[in-house]
Order: C-alpha cells, then sequence, then structure tokens
C-alpha cells in the first residue's frame, strides 16, 4: 500500500510558507525585525525537514512498490526522489543553522561545551557556520534554492501521477530532463 501521499502534502505547505516567509523580507524590509518572525520560521522548519524526511521515507517504500510492479514512470521517479532529498538537504541545512543559533541565545551549547577544549572548538565552529547562514546574503539565496528545488520536485510528482500533460508548469519541467 503506497501511504507517501499521506506524507507528502504536509512537508510542502510548512516548507514553502517558510521560503515565501524567508524571502518576503526582502520586499519588506521590515518582517527582518519583527519579534514573532524568528520563532514562526523556526516552527516551520523544526516541523516541515522532520515531516519531509517522512516523506522521502514513505517515498521510499513507494518506489519499491512501483520497481516490483515494473512501471515504465521509474526514470521520473528516481529523478523525483534526487530533487526531494536535494531539496530535504537544503532545508536541513538552514534548520540546522536555526537551531544553533536556539541553542546559542539560551547559552545551552556554551553550558554543554564548557571544561572540554574539543567540544568548545566544535561549538564555536558551528556557531560562525549558523552565522554565516543566517547573517548573511546566503540564506535568502539557500532559500529561494529550497523553494526552486521543491517546486521542481511537486512538478516531477505530478508528472508521475497525473502525467507529463497535466499542466503547462509540469510539462515545462518535465521537457527540461525529457525530451519529448
Amino acid at each position: 500500500m503506497n501511504i507517501h501521499p499521506l506524507f507528502v502534502h504536509f512537508p510542502i505547505g510548512l516548507l514553502v510558507a517558510y521560503s515565501v516567509l524567508e524571502l518576503s523580507v526582502l520586499l519588506f524590509p521590515k518582517l527582518r525585525f519583527a519579534a514573532w518572525a524568528p520563532s514562526v520560521k523556526a516552527f516551520l522548519l523544526f516541523t516541515g525537514v522532520p515531516a519531509a524526511f517522512a516523506a522521502i521515507i514513505t517515498g521510499v517504500l513507494a518506489e519499491e512498490l512501483v520497481e516490483t510492479a515494473g512501471d515504465p514512470n521509474l526514470a521520473i521517479i528516481e529523478m523525483h526522489a534526487a530533487f526531494a532529498l536535494a531539496t530535504a538537504l537544503l532545508y536541513f541545512v538552514i534548520a540546522t543553522a536555526y537551531l544553533v543559533r536556539v541553542f546559542d541565545v539560551k547559552g545551552w551549547g556554551d553550558r554543554i561545551s564548557a571544561g572540554n577544549g574539543l567540544f568548545i572548538r566544535i561549538w564555536s565552529f558551528k556557531k560562525r557556520l549558523a552565522r554565516s547562514v543566517l547573517d548573511t546574503s546566503l540564506l535568502p539565496v539557500l532559500a529561494l534554492l529550497a523553494l526552486a528545488s521543491i517546486t521542481v520536485t511537486g512538478a516531477l510528482g505530478a508528472a508521475i501521477v497525473y502525467g507529463p500533460d497535466i499542466d503547462p508548469f509540469v510539462s515545462f519541467i518535465y521537457g527540461l530532463f525529457w525530451a519529448r
């Protein structure tokens, strides 16, 4: 039984909402200073990323069902899976940076690593990495790449379920990867 459709839409909604919120800061700079924005973005990421990995796991199970049935869409499914993994990894990088920031603000990371030179160096490296993601122009770039990746993933998923001619956008994405 294919349970992938039950798991896939929840992370899409959460992660697309995150990207839209993150990218809206470019149009509305005052959002950067909104007190609620970091908490909402963290919530969207901290719930969306684990849900995305659950969707990937159920997708792998669905792919195994298709492989045993000899479905001709196997090439599309493999490309869909590759984009799904890339999407999840992009959002995972952003979520990890947010998690490090939470641990840093609360002081938990410094308390955990206190007294151990190796842990202090690792924690310092993680904080620098989080700053390089969250406090530079890299964050909107990652959010835009993740949004593009999730869009391609969804279009390929639609091509698998409904066929490549379901709508012009799906046809365009399908045409990028397969000649007609």
